[in-house]
């Protein structure tokens, strides 16, 4: 018999096991880590498909026009900017998990019900209610991840699913791709059904790994030192707490590294250099691959409080850089320009990715337990509000700036940095408690 097909056997087994070292060194270290993350990607192949079918659904075959319905975009913005918070309360009275999971199934009913939509009115509150529900999930989602895998695991964990994300969101893309190739209605219902049942998986996932730890009886309380000293069981709102606020608005500002590379960047790299406009997707590919591969390799340096504010001035260095290459691209024919553009890309996504899984670690650390839903909830306002305030000042202020732009920027993400670093520090005392009248017990096992 020829040696052939034992070599070609042996090449696929060996590229078998390199695409299963490839996908363990992505994937959580924890069964259940991997499970949430295997949701996530189920998850984010239906939003991709959504995302980029959506739009068109309803202007092109809905006959919606354009312009009502990106009035009904910005109008579901504001709505998704409200509804954190007071999730993020009820999270805390009756446990983050059930919230989440509620949260979930709402959610793919309510995508679900797109398919049924002809008219402006149901699709604009819709929409809303969509938009503001998606955005309450986001820091339950967190919470979720902490209370499954706890310790270590944590920043791991969610370093993995924003990986998955990421590949899943890019694998929707391209299945979205058929349907709006075939242009029929029944095939854009199947992607709104598609999109909704990704829902309801990753609720039943989460709802599992709920009823398996509900049955393991809990370890037994460590015996206190002084049991005359209850601990607090409720804090003050996080909007009265001054140093979170303090870290959540400066976590915003460090974040505009988002904005200059989804709103900035394209239009400074056709108005402000030679390089070609057709490099933007270049660009943004090589972001997309990078905070794949790179994710979960920088959370292993903020797997602990003490590791995660050591990060924060190390994420500083590559952004401050990125805004160097930035400027130096404006002043150099077009290939050098090129290779300035891709070198601050490479730099403003190591950085990104630093920040990211830092800030992980910290804002959960932050966030006292009996509120912790509330307080990430009020966390991620500062990101949202970097999404509102973020492509004002890229376009307003810092684009027409020119050269003396990228100065600046590169003096607002230092000051961010200093101000995340002295504020995300370890607190010295338990968050001030309001009376115990208003609290009520949290959720501490899924």
């Amino acid at each position: 018999m020829s040696g052939q097909p034992s070599g070609t056997k042996e090449e696929e087994q060996r590229a078998a096991g390199r695409i299963a070292g490839m996908l363990l060194t992505v994937l959580p270290r924890t069964p259940a880590g991997r499970r949430l993350a295997a949701g996530a990607a189920v998850d984010s192949v239906g939003s991709g498909m959504f995302l980029a079918a959506s739009t068109l659904y309803f202007v092109t075959v809905v006959g919606l026009p354009a312009a009502r319905v990106g009035l009904v975009l910005s109008v579901a913005a504001v709505a998704g900017l409200l509804s954190p918070v007071p999730l993020g309360r009820l999270a805390d009275r009756v446990g983050p998990v059930r919230v989440y999971v509620a949260l979930l199934t709402l959610r793919g009913l309510g995508y679900a019900g797109f398919a049924l939509i002809d008219d402006f009115w149901p699709y604009a509150v819709l929409t809303c209610v969509l938009t503001a529900l998606d955005r309450g999930c986001s820091p339950l989602q967190q919470v979720v991840v902490g209370i499954v895998e706890g310790g270590q695991n944590q920043t791991r964990t969610m370093a993995s699913i924003r990986s998955v994300r990421n590949i899943g969101l890019t694998a929707g893309f391209l299945l979205a791709g058929a349907v709006l190739a075939i242009q029929e209605r029944a095939a854009f219902v199947a992607l709104f059904l598609a999109n909704a049942a990704t829902f309801w998986v990753i609720a039943a996932v989460v709802e599992q790994l709920r009823r398996r730890a509900a049955a393991v009886p809990p370890p037994a309380p460590a015996p206190q030192a002084d049991a005359a000293e209850p601990q607090p069981t409720a804090v003050r709102s996080p909007f009265r707490d001054l140093r979170f606020m303090l870290f959540t608005v400066s976590n915003g500002v460090l974040s505009l590294h988002d904005s200059v590379l989804f709103v900035l960047l394209p239009l400074w790299l056709t108005t402000a250099t030679d390089a070609p406009s057709s490099a933007v997707s270049v660009l943004l590919a090589v972001n997309t691959v990078l905070t794949v591969l790179l994710q979960v390799y920088v959370a292993r340096f903020a797997e602990t409080t003490a590791g995660a504010l050591r990060l924060v001035p190390v994420a500083l260095v590559p952004l401050l850089v990125s805004c160097a290459a930035f400027a130096g691209a404006e002043h150099v024919p077009v290939w050098p320009a090129a290779a300035c553009a891709v070198l601050a890309v490479v730099l403003l996504t190591v950085g990104e990715n630093l920040h990211s899984v830092a800030v992980w670690n910290l804002s959960y650390e932050l966030s006292p337990v009996p509120a912790r839903s509330r307080y990430l909830a009020a966390f991620s306002l500062g990101m949202t509000g970097q999404q509102i305030v973020g492509p004002v000042l890229m376009t307003g202020v810092l684009l027409p700036l020119g050269t003396a732009g990228w100065a600046v920027l590169a003096a607002v993400f230092a000051l961010a940095a200093v101000v995340v670093r002295a504020t995300g520090a370890p607190r010295a005392t338990p968050a001030p408690a309001l009376s115990s009248a208003s609290s009520s017990p949290s959720e501490v096992t899924p």
